[in-house]
């Protein structure tokens, strides 16, 4: 059993690769559909067959999913549900909002997807990000231990997801009525006297997508200071950009897939 007050710094062995649930492509792709959606997302919710794919693996790419494996048979099991569905519910009232999202599964309704994290024990939780296990623990655990997991869980995966959407998001015809020359008009402010760069610059040419790619391609293929170095200037272009832009929120998620 995994100590859950470990920070979760590699994938669990032996279980299950999300990944290999679909293709990396099309989980990007569907993540990008609904970041871009505007729909707020269930801090909550139970999974089931027709949802573990949108609800684990897609949120996962947006969000760390604190998944609990249990059952009403069991007592501990219960518990535990009780206490995390408590800790997620405090984050609607957060300043920072919802960091890290619950999802149950019932063995009993779906022991299919049990079958699936090849789970041993009831009740057992799988941490998930980017469609992979973080690390994971087993049986009931004290309130402040719940506290302490979630909490090395989301800043092990601080600034490397796409973030969730929320409901006051700007809508398609929104987004439509904005010129290009609105959008840019942050990032040639900040980037003035940058034209030599060569990320720089292909912001400043409007050509922020390319500039995105070529960093997270950096981040993919790099380690140690260069990799840092790329992620960081990755960051502040975003930030030079409403979150709520459909290529920082494509480029939000191919660098998640880089990062992990």
């Amino acid at each position: 059993m995994t100590n859950p007050n470990t920070p979760p710094s590699r994938f669990v062995s032996g279980a299950v690769d999300l990944g290999a649930v679909k293709a990396q492509a099309d989980q990007r792709a569907k993540a990008e559909e609904q970041a871009a959606s505007g729909q707020a997302v269930a801090t909550t919710a139970k999974v089931t067959m027709e949802s573990f794919e949108s609800d684990l693996v897609v949120r996962s790419t947006q969000a760390p999913v604190i998944t609990l494996l249990g059952s009403a048979r069991a007592e501990s099991s219960e518990q535990l549900r009780a206490d995390l569905e408590e800790l997620a519910a405090v984050q609607e009232n957060h300043p920072e909002g919802v960091q890290w999202l619950l999802r149950y599964v019932d063995v009993d309704a779906t022991p299919e997807i049990a079958q699936a994290f090849r789970v041993q024990a009831i009740p057992t939780v799988i941490a998930l990000a980017a469609g992979r296990p973080l690390t994971q623990f087993e049986g009931a655990q004290p309130r402040e231990q719940l506290e302490q997991f979630v909490a090395a869980v989301v800043n092990a995966v601080e600034g490397k997801l796409a973030g969730l959407p929320t409901a006051d998001s700007p809508s398609d015809t929104d987004a439509e009525e904005e010129t290009e020359d609105d959008s840019y008009a942050v990032a040639r402010e900040k980037l003035a006297g940058r034209e030599d760069d060569p990320i720089d610059g292909l912001v400043l040419q409007g050509r922020k997508a390319e500039a995105f790619d070529q960093l997270i391609e950096t981040i993919r293929a790099s380690a140690g200071d260069e990799r840092d170095a790329a992620k960081k200037h990755l960051l502040e272009l975003f930030a030079l950009f409403d979150t709520a832009d459909e290529e920082v929120i494509v480029a939000r998620t191919k660098m998640a897939s880089a990062l992990f």
